[in-house]
């Protein structure tokens, strides 16, 4: 059965979002570690699992991106990251949260008197090790599921593949990152492991989390047939988000 779901608007607090998910038929909501309302600092657990009982909305999660990352050259960050995460995953358990999504990280590029330049050779052999090292983490978390957010190829291409054969994390698929980053493809070869689909729209260039329909993506076409995961709306707004679900709902059938 397919889960339909949003991340809630940024001026929601939970509660507001379980109720606006309540009033407007969606499944789940996924909540942003990232958000201050939505950190499981802010949160109490068993308050959330009140309002999940009242509201009857699942809820899943969506850790931090903006203050992780799993490539850094840093191993003090790294082991950070992986702190953050852990107590991410303790307060997922505690709230009966079935998935938690990550983001990779990033390497940077440097701005020049010539411009901006990023070359990946230059991260080859630390991305190596944290991939290997995300490899490890991963071996017995089997909520888990990463999202396509970075360019893939090179050595992030064949570790990313020995995570999705030796390890039972998932894919988190954003098709508006698949429209506007490189080797994506990926993560559809692994159509078995697609746990959660982000869906919001935008025009080729840039990721612009527009609502459905206004940019040039087949969402449609990212669904796999017989797809019984979560279908998640990442407009972070509520007439975004209604819009996106009139038009997805008619689309869908």
């Amino acid at each position: 059965m397919v889960m339909l779901g949003f991340q809630p608007s940024v001026d929601q607090k939970l509660e507001e979002a379980l109720k606006f998910a309540k009033a407007n038929n969606f499944d789940h909501i996924e909540i942003l570690m990232d958000h201050p309302y939505y950190h499981y600092e802010s949160l109490n657990s068993a308050a959330v699992l009140e309002l999940k009982g009242i509201y009857d909305v699942e809820i899943i999660i969506h850790a931090s991106a903006v203050y992780t990352n799993f490539l850094s050259v840093s191993s003090v960050m790294r082991r950070a990251s992986y702190e953050e995460l852990e107590k991410t995953l303790k307060f997922a358990e505690e709230i009966d949260s079935p998935l938690v999504t990550i983001h990779l990280g990033w390497n940077p590029g440097f701005i020049t008197s010539r411009g901006f330049i990023f070359k990946e050779e230059w991260y080859e052999k630390t991305n190596e090790k944290a991939l290997e090292e995300l490899k490890r983490f991963l071996m017995d978390k089997e909520i888990v599921a990463i999202e396509n957010t970075i360019s893939v190829k090179g050595v992030i291409e064949r570790k990313l593949r020995e995570i999705f054969e030796e390890t039972n994390a998932k894919i988190t698929l954003d098709i508006g990152h698949y429209n506007v980053k490189e080797g994506h493809g990926l993560f559809l070869e692994y159509e078995e492991k697609i746990a959660n689909i982000h869906l919001h729209d935008n025009r080729g260039e840039y990721d612009e989390h527009l609502p459905l329909g206004e940019g040039s993506i087949d969402f449609k076409a990212f669904i796999p047939k017989n797809y019984k995961g979560y279908l998640t709306l990442e407009l972070r707004d509520e007439d975004g988000i209604l819009t996106s679900k009139k038009i997805l709902e008619e689309v869908l059938g």
